[in-house]
């Protein structure tokens, strides 16, 4: 005769899983999404047809897509207790709370300051966090863990 142990913990209990999500805008935004790659190459044409040689092409087509990587590859975001991790291309990128000093929501997503005041050159240094499925739920998230920073106002 076999018995079932319970362990007492039900499903209700458990605590809720750390938000995740994945952002990659070529796939998710297929109304639009064609206009960069259309754009990169277009631009790199220019630049070859302009300089009469297709090397100077080649090199603003390679500077544009790696301006643009996070557009073309999957990147994907967990948010926990310890800080924002962002996975992509194999490699993990994580910041802890303790290291973001403002943080500034808009439209799409939130973007993170390593300074109490940033100025408009912090704004190229700044990690921005595009919003997952539930953008409520990812701003009140970086809300909750971010009491001890700044919120610059909404744009």
């Amino acid at each position: 005769m076999s018995s079932t142990v319970s362990s007492g913990v039900s499903a209700s209990d458990q605590p809720p899983l750390p938000p995740r999500w994945r952002s990659w805008p070529l796939v998710d935004c297929p109304r639009w999404s064609w206009l960069a790659p259309v754009g990169v190459l277009g631009i790199a044409g220019g630049v070859a047809h302009l300089s009469t040689n297709w090397w100077p092409g080649l090199v603003a087509a390679a500077c544009l897509s790696a301006a643009l990587w996070q557009f073309f590859v999957p990147v994907r975001y967990e948010v926990d207790a310890l800080g924002i991790r962002r996975h992509a291309l194999g490699r993990t990128r994580m910041v802890p709370w303790q290291a973001i000093r403002a943080y500034q929501p808009r439209a799409t997503g939130v973007v993170l300051f390593q300074r109490p005041d940033p100025t408009a050159i912090d704004a190229l240094r700044g990690l921005f966090i595009p919003y997952g499925e539930d953008d409520d739920e990812t701003l009140c998230t970086v809300r909750e863990h971010l009491r001890h920073a700044v919120e610059l106002p909404i744009i």
